[in-house]
């Protein structure tokens, strides 16, 4: 459960709170977990990774969230081919906007769970983890996969590619001031209750690293947190192409530096404009 100062805060601000719904799931529906799957081209991980999360969750109630960004690939189609299968699986195919960042709010704003989640859709993340996460979050308000952590590993990565993520890591705890130990996961819990609190402002996000954005954001409304960490390897992506490049690492410098001096006092001048699955 939530620390007893956090949970009396929670519950004064969100008596009155109205969020935007799709029209066809009741207000009042109990959902544990609601597992967002941001996608773009992922067509080929899409069977396996369904399969996974089902066996990984039996026994929850749960329901996972694929938000597509208009794919070339169809995944979109495919993961609607598998809502006949899943009765758990809804599908967001954005037609307008693009990356993970801004496809995570969107299913967290479409979510019903009074826990959300997120994580990749290329097999890199195992979904067995899932059970644990849930676990640890009874006493958290995060619950993170982290590789930095006891049981936790890059797998296969490159020098390279450890020392840019040592790097990135550093940044995040010195300007976005994180305190747990891998800030970079794409792979973590959080509850739903915290999401809305922070999602009364204009949330603005740029690139991958999603999970240090909410953070800190949760940070400069809250001002203390509880983050459960649970150890795991990054898998190997063994189809479809990685997203990383050199526009995203710009990103996430970008929004660090936002987080640190530019966005403490800005406000919202409008609320943010919901993106809705098709009918």
């Amino acid at each position: 459960m939530l620390i007893p100062t956090l949970h009396s805060r929670l519950s004064d601000r969100f008596i009155a709170t109205d969020w935007d719904r799709p029209v066809d799931r009741p207000r009042d529906a109990h959902v544990d977990l609601s597992l967002v799957l941001p996608t773009y081209n992922e067509r080929e991980n899409l069977r396996e990774l369904l399969a996974r999360i089902d066996d990984a969750l039996a026994g929850v109630c749960f329901e996972v969230i694929v938000v597509d960004d208009d794919s070339p690939d169809q995944t979109w189609a495919l993961a609607q081919e598998f809502q006949k299968r899943y009765p758990w699986l809804r599908v967001i195919r954005r037609r307008k906007g693009r990356g993970l960042a801004s496809a995570v709010l969107c299913g967290f704003r479409h979510a019903c769970g009074r826990v959300v989640g997120v994580m990749d859709a290329d097999l890199q993340h195992a979904p067995e983890l899932l059970p644990k996460l849930l676990e640890q979050i009874e006493d958290a308000d995060f619950a993170v996969a982290t590789r930095r952590s006891a049981g936790g590993s890059n797998g296969k990565w490159s020098k390279f590619r450890r020392i840019g993520s040592d790097a990135a890591t550093a940044l995040a705890r010195s300007l976005a001031k994180t305190s747990f130990s891998d800030p970079m996961s794409g792979f973590f819990l959080m509850r739903r209750a915290i999401f809305q609190l922070i999602d009364g402002r204009n949330l603005r996000p740029h690139g991958y690293k999603i999970l240090v954005y909410l953070y800190a954001k949760a940070m400069q409304q809250l001002g203390a947190l509880n983050v459960a960490e649970v150890g795991y390897e990054f898998g190997v992506r063994t189809r479809g192409r990685s997203k990383l490049s050199i526009k995203v690492v710009a990103e996430y410098l970008m929004m660090l530096v936002g987080l640190r001096f530019g966005q403490r006092t800005r406000r919202a001048r409008l609320r943010p404009q919901w993106s809705h699955a098709p009918s």
